[in-house]
């Protein structure tokens, strides 16, 4: 089974998130901070984080700079999942080194798909 991370300060979107990866059979991991992620990451291997980008203690893009920094996590696909989608953002967080840019709020039905989207390119 593919591990995901999830990386959410607000409980109510970590929660469904969380639900709705579980209804499709997943078992994610959370984290509520960059510091707690960073932790779990040095213990645990992830296929995927959905990682918001508006973070308290460390924003989303110091903790997406330290994944991609560290060679044992670079390889992880990182998706954003953010509130801020506009096109300059998007255009931001991508060439940041996220892998795509999932728009809050998450559209429940597509959600499992995109996971999953992401997950069969997990090794590309």
């Amino acid at each position: 089974m593919p591990e995901i991370l999830i990386v959410e300060d607000n409980l109510l979107n970590l929660t469904v998130e969380a639900d709705l990866l579980k209804s499709f059979g997943y078992e994610p991991k959370k984290a509520k901070d960059g510091f707690e992620a960073l932790e779990i990451l040095s213990e645990l291997k992830f296929d995927l984080i959905l990682l918001d980008m508006e973070l308290p203690k460390m924003h989303g893009l110091e903790l997406l700079q330290k994944i991609k920094l560290n060679p044992e996590t670079r390889g992880i696909k990182v998706v954003a999942v953010t509130g801020h989608s506009d096109p300059e953002n998007k255009e931001k967080f991508l060439k940041a080194g996220c892998y795509a840019v999932l728009a809050k709020p998450i559209n429940f039905g597509d959600f499992g798909s995109q996971v999953t989207k992401f997950l069969a390119t997990a090794d590309s």
